[in-house]
């Protein structure tokens, strides 16, 4: 993979009883990352995506998935 190539992932973002966060990447199986707020949610994201990605060879190396952006999170509510 190029440093030039861009590949989106599907997150799932959970919202805890306590307030906290929990996420996972449904792309990544096992990879997953928490948070007390949204913004601590995002900075594990990026870091468990990393560490993920860096342990599977098939990926490279991880100094090309830098830089790496954590970007809009879309909410879903049912009815």
């Amino acid at each position: 993979m190029s440093a030039d190539t861009i590949t989106e992932y599907t997150i799932a973002v959970h919202h805890e009883d306590d307030g906290t966060y929990w996420a996972q990447v449904r792309e990544l199986p096992g990879c997953f990352a928490t948070g007390d707020d949204l913004d601590e949610l995002r900075d594990g994201l990026q870091e468990a995506i990393s560490i993920y990605l860096a342990d599977d060879p098939s990926h490279g190396e991880l100094s090309s998935f830098k830089p790496m952006e954590v970007g809009e999170m879309t909410v879903l509510v049912g009815a």
